[in-house]
């Protein structure tokens, strides 16, 4: 009875890889190892609780953070949505980033993530914490801190084929930032 639940299980586990590799392999040559920010610009509400003022409670779609805040989204009167990453991160009394995973490289790239970073809400000094990580090991590949307004870039200069891609943001001291326009792309190495 052992051995034949476990053949089945081995059964089970080879069908689902060989399912989950034929769709990765049907895909188009140009869509392989493409990395892409779902919900980036935080548009998609999907899922979110309309609160007074602008605000939306929940996590983005597309999303992975904390969720214990309800002012984690916020129209700005202009259909401009900014996410409000102290609310969705937090850095004690453990470690959790607003995170999402983006895809996989297929060949060895350079990696680039590009976002805009705002402080709509007090207009005091903040910092916003940035990575790109391997998203098995959450080992960052690069990392960064930023503490302006404006539209900003962070880039891993070599990410090795196969790498599971992620990117992350938060919060660690200061005033709350806010991002906007989140973007990646993957360029490959010569």
């Amino acid at each position: 009875m052992k051995i034949s639940m476990m053949n089945s299980k081995v059964l089970t586990i080879s069908v689902f890889m060989a399912v989950a590799f034929t769709a990765w392999s049907e895909k188009p040559k140009e869509e392989k190892g493409k990395l892409a920010v779902k919900n980036g610009d935080f548009t998609d509400l999907t899922g979110q609780q309309e609160m007074p003022n602008g605000w939306y409670a929940g996590l983005p779609f597309g999303w992975q953070g904390v969720l214990g805040d309800t002012s984690n989204v916020w129209n700005d009167g202009t259909g401009n949505i900014i996410a409000n990453v102290s609310t969705m991160s937090q850095v004690s009394p453990s470690f959790v980033a607003l995170t999402q995973e983006v895809g996989m490289v297929s060949v060895s790239s350079e990696v680039t993530l590009t976002f805009d970073v705002s402080d709509p809400w007090r207009a005091q000094p903040f910092v916003l914490g940035v990575a790109i990580y391997d998203a098995v090991t959450d080992v960052p590949l690069t990392k960064g801190e930023f503490d302006q307004a404006g539209t900003h870039s962070l880039k891993a200069d070599i990410v090795a084929a196969g790498t599971r891609v992620k990117i992350g943001f938060w919060a660690p001291k200061g005033t709350t930032p806010g991002i906007d326009n989140v973007k990646i792309e993957s360029k490959p190495l010569k």
